[in-house]
């Protein structure tokens, strides 16, 4: 099941590490850690503005140099639209010699005689 693996690792890398939510409006600072916009100005508005920093590798920024980070703006639309399509047609196991009418893979007993079970 390699394809789930990439979805789930799309997923995963379209989530706001302050958030924990999906990027809204993602921002690229300039040691390449991405934030949602609001997200990383509310972090530095908490800090007073005295040191714009990254939360995650603490690098310090001379000034705000948000980026807007369209790249991983598309891999979210896609993830939303992954997560769209998978909730209408959930994906359905296949036959392992991949024709129809066969029963699927998960009540297929692990046998040596799968030929009784599966006619292609």
């Amino acid at each position: 099941m390699e394809g789930m693996g990439l979805v789930a690792q799309l997923h995963r890398s379209t989530i706001c590490p302050m958030c924990r939510d999906r990027f809204k409006d993602p921002v690229l600072l300039d040691c390449d850690h991405s934030y949602c916009r609001a997200c990383i100005t509310g972090f530095w508005a908490r800090d007073g503005a005295r040191v714009l920093s990254c939360p995650q590798c603490h690098r310090v920024f001379e000034k705000k140099n948000l980026r807007t980070h369209v790249k991983l703006a598309v891999e979210v639309k896609i993830a939303q639209n992954l997560s769209a399509k998978t909730a209408q047609d959930p994906l359905t196991p296949k036959c392992r010699r991949g024709r129809r009418g066969c029963l699927p893979v998960s009540v297929i007993p692990e046998r040596k005689d799968i030929g009784k079970i599966c006619s292609c």
